[in-house]
């Protein structure tokens, strides 16, 4: 865009509410430590970004930049805009656009707002009904980060002792609340990201909502030794120093009060977590409660020449006392249900049905399982696949299974509980390596998306009145 820019005509107008130019940025880019006087003119217009605001509380965020040549020109001949992507919207367009209707004055009297410092950023705040944060690095574009909580009426910095470089704001509601932007989070990427170092490989992540808790799978490097047992026919030493290294694998529980690991399950040696997620499963044959439980599928791989095992965990986290000073800790992680898989790992699970059940992708077959008061997990329908099944999802409720391949491709299957079978409905016409697949669905359609091993997403359909009953890319 440059001066002698012509909008186009279109046929939706909004209504333009406010311009701001600003800087925005961090310690770094606006530190003093520059060689040239040159370089400190083109640093500051870089810096500049000018945003258009509109009714529904969207920004249009404009970097500026100049074109010189030999001949002399004016400032309005060699300064252009560049468009700035910004992925961000609003929380509730709605509500700020009927308040710009009800009361065209709401937005002059509460405009956007240069901010100096916040937490050590140059940035901008948007008040309204969709608040957030305008916040550069060094390291990335400007992001727009929203204010949890109702809409803001009006804002201000707030640097003091006990608050250091925060801010204060007033919501809808006339409460007044103090508030600091934390510093050890990185916003470089338009959310919120805090590293929690835990010294360990991650191979899955699960919330538990009731609970407020993180289940994480991990893993660290241990010196292999040869099975004692009868699965290893050949004796050999082990007396030698330079040993090779195998995974050992832990299931911890941790607590976002202050991301500190509060339990630890130990598996087998040999043991690698291949998945983890929550499911709601029915604990109780005879009151059909059901909970929000852990479940866990393993392989046990103990060698090239030994056949892989595999294994369902099924965990609840219980309310226990506290250790002393450490209030975070009154959770647990208790062992519900086990079962063991004589042949092939667990490579995902999800729900089906309406009955609390869980189906498995357990070597080359998938299985329908519910949880017994025994600790055991039984089985009761089964679904031949392929090769390695990479994801199962479910389309809630219905017991329309997605069932991806890491060589074949996808297939949609129907889980039935009078009587309890699984029946194939479709599968896609050519092979694909599936990463991960989900359903889509869109009124009375369903659709399917693919992501391959070559990073191309594929959009298929399920149409079963086609002749052949195969997916429509």
């Amino acid at each position: 865009m440059s001066a002698s820019y012509t909008a186009r005509r279109a046929a939706i107008r909004e209504t333009l509410v406010e311009i701001l130019v600003a800087d925005l940025g961090d310690g770094v880019l606006k530190s003093p430590h520059l060689l040239v006087s040159l370089e400190v003119i083109l640093s500051a217009l870089v810096t500049n970004f000018y945003q258009v605001r509109s009714s529904r509380d969207d920004l249009t965020i404009y970097e500026p930049f100049r074109i010189y040549s030999n001949a002399p020109k004016p400032l309005t001949s060699t300064l252009h805009f560049s468009k700035t992507s910004n992925p961000h919207l609003a929380q509730d367009p709605e509500l700020a656009a009927g308040v710009t209707i009800e009361d065209p004055r709401s937005t002059k009297n509460n405009p956007m707002r240069i901010v100096s410092n916040v937490a050590g950023y140059s940035s901008v705040f948007l008040p309204g009904a969709s608040p957030a944060f305008v916040i550069k690095s060094s390291k990335s574009l400007p992001r727009v980060i929203s204010l949890q909580g109702a809409g803001v009426r009006n804002m201000s910095s707030f640097h003091t002792v006990g608050c250091d470089r925060g801010f204060i704001y007033i919501d809808f509601d006339g409460v007044a609340r103090v508030a600091q932007l934390p510093t050890s989070v990185s916003y470089d990427l338009g959310v919120a990201v805090q590293k929690v170092a835990l010294g360990q490989s991650i191979h899955g992540v699960a919330y538990h909502s009731q609970m407020e808790t993180y289940a994480v799978g991990t893993s660290s490097e241990v010196d292999f030794e040869l099975p004692k047992n009868d699965e290893n026919p050949k004796k050999q030493r082990e007396d030698a120093s330079f040993r090779p290294t195998g995974e050992k694998s832990y299931v911890q529980l941790i607590s976002p009060v202050n991301w500190s690991v509060i339990d630890t399950f130990e598996l087998d040696p040999y043991e690698m977590i291949m998945c983890i997620k929550i499911l709601n499963l029915e604990v109780s044959e005879i009151t059909h409660e059901r909970r929000q439980m852990i479940t866990i599928g393993t392989a046990i791989s103990k060698g090239e020449d030994i056949a892989i095992k595999g294994r369902v965990y099924v965990f609840d986290v219980v309310t226990v006392v506290p250790k002393e000073d450490r209030p975070e800790t009154n959770k647990k992680l208790k062992l519900y249900a086990k079962e063991e898989i004589p042949r092939g790992a667990v490579t995902a699970v999800s729900e089906v049905g309406t009955q609390g059940f869980m189906v498995v992708a357990q070597g080359q077959k998938c299985m329908v399982r519910g949880v017994k008061e025994d600790g055991t997990v039984l089985p009761v329908a089964f679904q031949d696949v392929n090769c390695y099944v990479t994801s199962l999802k479910e389309l809630s409720g219905t017991g329309l299974v997605l069932m991806s391949d890491a060589m074949k491709g996808v297939w949609l299957t129907g889980y039935a509980e009078d009587p309890y079978r699984m029946i194939q409905f479709g599968k896609s016409a050519k092979n694909m390596e599936v990463i991960t697949a989900d359903l889509l669905p869109d009124g009375k359609d369903l659709f399917i998306v693919v992501a391959d091993a070559e990073g191309n997403i594929h959009i298929l359909q399920y149409d079963p009145e086609r002749t052949f009953p195969d997916f429509q890319t």
